[in-house]
């Protein structure tokens, strides 16, 4: 079992908006500069929507085999992609380089 649930919060820092889970939970948190301004910090974001679930799945099932400090050692991990003709060091959940709906970076 992956994600189960999810929860729309937003933050109460300076943070930009971001996605991270919590068990079997899925945590949409919106920046408090946006929420002040009312502006959606996730327009356009449905096209990664699929692969974003997909990715903090895998942070689910990683920590319950191992941790919580390994799953989220996996986005830390690097890699270089090539596209158009340009190189690019990016991590591994840079949902604009995922070439499949799993969320994560394979090159």
């Amino acid at each position: 079992m992956a994600i189960t649930d999810f929860y729309f919060a937003c933050a109460v820092d300076e943070v930009p908006a971001y996605f991270t889970y919590e068990k079997e939970s899925m945590l949409v948190i919106q920046s408090k500069p946006s929420a002040k301004l009312v502006k959606s910090d996730f327009e356009n974001i449905e096209k990664f929507i699929t692969a974003l679930i997909s990715h903090e799945s895998i942070h689910v099932v990683i920590s319950r085999i191992e941790n919580s400090q390994t799953s989220e050692s996996l986005d830390n991990i690097e890699v270089i992609v090539e596209t158009g003709g340009r190189r690019f060091q990016v991590s591994i959940n840079n949902m604009l380089f995922a070439n499949d709906q799993s969320g994560i970076v394979f090159w």
